[in-house]
């Protein structure tokens, strides 16, 4: 049920930016500043065997937007838990990227973002707990539409690629690698300064 509710997620807002006429942007609107939004989602995790796990997940970021193309934003989000019977760890972590964005209108902007994720993650494997942390590359695209005078609605959906390797697992050291791809599907309220 919940990737029936990303796919339709996914389709509605290419359907609104698809049927927006692509006009020149308004030149007085303002392009640049510093903004802040938080944002809650839904997280998909795919992994080895059978870890999967669908749960919700909040995000907090701040950025600066150099020109109506181009941002640099760092953020926090909590991933929740996740895992199986015999594995599962709570995960959250830091973020800083690139956001590239193409204005479609005054209005509407469509972005894609990339960058770094730091985590963090408590481990339970068969009632032994650990902690660990590590660092890998995240991507994603989205769309932004304003509302108001400095006030946006994101909508975006975001691709983490968790490993976790052997020497970061000292409680699975018969484990080679376990590796997890969570997907974050969510709706953000950005404010700009």
């Amino acid at each position: 049920m919940k990737k029936f509710t990303l796919t339709t997620l996914a389709a509605t807002s290419l359907l609104m930016t698809s049927g927006a006429s692509l006009a020149a942007t308004n030149d007085s609107v303002e392009h640049h500043g510093i903004y802040v939004g938080a944002g809650y989602g839904l997280v998909d995790v795919d992994g080895d065997e059978d870890f999967d796990r669908d749960d919700n997940a909040a995000s907090v970021y701040v950025g600066t937007q150099f020109n109506q193309y181009l941002s640099v934003e760092g953020g926090y989000i909590d991933f929740g838990e996740y895992g199986n019977d015999t594995f599962n760890t709570e995960v959250d972590g830091y973020t800083l990227g690139l956001k590239a964005g193409l204005p479609v209108n005054e209005y509407i902007t469509l972005f894609a973002k990339g960058g770094q994720l730091w985590w963090d993650a408590d481990i339970n494997a068969a009632g032994v707990n650990d902690s660990t942390d590590g660092d890998d590359l995240f991507y994603g695209v989205g769309a932004s539409f304003a509302v108001s005078e400095g006030w946006d609605v994101r909508v975006e959906y975001t691709r983490f690629d968790l490993e976790f390797e052997r020497d970061e697992i000292g409680i699975l050291s018969e484990i080679d690698s376990f590796d997890s791809d969570v997907d974050y599907a969510s709706v953000a309220v950005q404010y700009t300064f």
